[in-house]
């Protein structure tokens, strides 16, 4: 088990092609922790934005009748990669993981397999 600060450096560190990563409460819109980020990427501002994502989704499968669990969300711009991986178990309801990506250098794929063992790891 890892900490918030740890599990946001190894997002950093081992998802190539990372810009930014943030823990996001989607009950109140605020990042709990960030890391990374620019002037061209307000991460508290990208956190509250997404939120709104994730509870327009969550209407939307409950209008629906879908009775499952979102995995992640994948948000492609032309240079980057927006992926979300709501948090499962352990305490983990109501959040997410969020972590941005240069498209010309990330492996999508690749990204998906250690958020999901980063979100595995996280303790809180």
């Amino acid at each position: 088990m890892v900490s918030v600060e740890t599990s946001l450096k190894e997002a950093m560190t081992s998802i190539e092609g990372s810009v930014g990563a943030a823990l996001v409460d989607y009950t109140s819109g605020m990042a709990l922790g960030t890391l990374g980020g620019s002037k061209d990427l307000d991460l508290t501002v990208a956190a509250a934005g997404n939120t709104d994502v994730i509870r327009a989704k969550l209407r939307t499968m409950e209008m629906l009748g879908i009775d499952e669990e979102i995995e992640d969300v994948l948000i492609t711009l032309g240079s980057q990669y927006h992926l979300i991986r709501l948090i499962k178990g352990r305490g983990g309801n109501g959040l997410f993981l969020y972590i941005v990506l240069d498209k010309g250098r990330a492996n999508l794929a690749m990204a998906r397999h250690q958020l999901k063992r980063i979100e595995a790891e996280l303790e809180l």
